[in-house]
């Protein structure tokens, strides 16, 4: 592994675990690139400031950190109340919502606005969503992205704060086999919801269990397709480190199982250990460890690679159609997947190309305009070819990772 992630998982671990950390000859430019595409700048930031290191590098590139780190965190303050006020209206109007990920997950960490959020979730029936759209609309939130009547997502935005809110009315929807098992498991999440109190607001959220599987899931959903970043692998130590002796060991492994998720969630645990602090004696496994497959190598340097939901760069995000082909085929036939990344399927291309949810035949004519667009992007056919090439590349290696971690055959 490169040393400067080795830098970077030491200084992302000593944020979460509240540790010093003594790091020499580091690459700081590098380590501020890790920082951005991760989304996790406060919480490297945090283990740096009082670092002998740290306070012998350049003097404008210390206040830099400083002041850039210091934004983002007041920026997530701002969000993180503006929430809060719009969901005790939420309560006054006698609205059952449930708070997923974002806040919840922030509550977890020793300063919880270091972990920043891109948005809030909620989950929500479709029954009280016109009178949550009322309420959101009467606090100045604008919905944005589509304006169709029925969506799985509504989003909302605030100008004056840059809170987004995801309105869900499922979590996984129906579009493969495993998402549909998926959305099953979450059905009675209103049933056994929990709630918990956050500045003295009182928030519904899933059960502990439900909870955490859910952020496994969604771990896993995110792999599979352009990948994930190394925050999600510390939300998930960091909800062992405050749950682990209330965790219902057996059902999120007999769940994990069922999915087919459980080799890959054994190596997203032991990434955990080696690079991240968390104590082994918390977990609880299915089996005999030794049973499992464990290699991280691959599966860390995909991630670290991969930035926040692995947006890194663009090849990545073409690359999807390639890893979800062939995830949802259950087949590491890379001939199928390469084609699948130059000619997705209509489902892939409904959002940028509207036309394509009532008249899917169209489908020749958006991938027609999809290369159009991409040669005006780069400029020549032959720039689109090396486009293609690199996200070929990619989309291999990646396949490569679900054979290695069980999740296709």
């Amino acid at each position: 592994m490169k040393e400067t992630y080795e830098d970077f998982l030491q200084l992302l671990k000593a944020s979460i675990n509240k540790s010093k950390v003594k790091i020499n000859n580091v690459n700081w430019q590098s380590i501020l690139q890790l920082s951005n595409i991760h989304k996790v700048l406060p919480l490297v930031y945090e283990a740096l400031y009082n670092s002998e290191e740290f306070k012998n590098t350049d003097k404008d590139f210390q206040k830099y950190l400083k002041t850039t780190s210091m934004q983002i965190i007041y920026n997530q303050i701002q969000r993180s109340e503006r929430f809060l006020q719009i969901y005790e209206e939420f309560n006054k109007a006698g609205l059952k919502i449930l708070v997923f990920k974002g806040i919840i997950l922030r509550e977890l960490y020793p300063i919880p606005d270091e972990r920043i959020s891109g948005d809030e979730d909620l989950l929500i029936k479709k029954e009280d969503l016109k009178k949550a759209e009322e309420i959101l609309k009467s606090k100045d939130m604008e919905r944005i992205l589509s304006q169709e009547e029925e969506e799985d997502v509504y989003h909302y935005f605030c100008k004056k704060t840059g809170l987004h809110l995801e309105l869900h009315t499922g979590l996984f929807g129906n579009s493969s086999e495993i998402y549909k098992k998926m959305e099953k498991t979450f059905q009675g999440v209103f049933d056994d919801s929990e709630k918990v109190i956050i500045n003295n607001v009182t928030i519904n959220t899933f059960s502990l269990d439900k909870h955490f599987l859910y952020v496994i899931c969604h771990a896993m959903k995110h792999f599979v397709s352009s990948g994930i970043g190394i925050r999600q692998i510390c939300d998930i130590v960091m909800y062992i480190n405050k749950y682990f002796d209330k965790i219902n060991w057996n059902y999120i492994w007999q769940e994990v199982s069922n999915f087919g998720y459980e080799t890959l969630f054994v190596n997203f645990l032991q990434i955990g250990i080696d690079y991240l602090g968390l104590d082994e004696k918390k977990i609880t496994y299915a089996k005999n460890k030794n049973k499992y497959y464990i290699n991280t190598k691959n599966l860390l340097e995909d991630i670290i690679d991969g930035g926040i939901y692995g947006a890194s760069n663009q090849s990545r995000l073409n690359a999807a159609n390639m890893s979800l082909d062939a995830f949802n085929n259950h087949t590491n036939s890379k001939i199928n997947s390469n084609l699948a990344a130059i000619f997705p399927k209509s489902d892939s291309l409904k959002k940028r190309y509207k036309y394509l949810e009532n008249h899917p035949f169209l489908l020749p004519i958006a991938w027609i305009s999809r290369i159009s667009t991409y040669i005006k992007d780069r400029g020549s056919i032959s720039n689109v070819g090396l486009t293609a090439k690199e996200t070929i590349a990619v989309g291999n290696k990646r396949i490569d990772l679900l054979k290695e971690y069980k999740l296709i055959r």
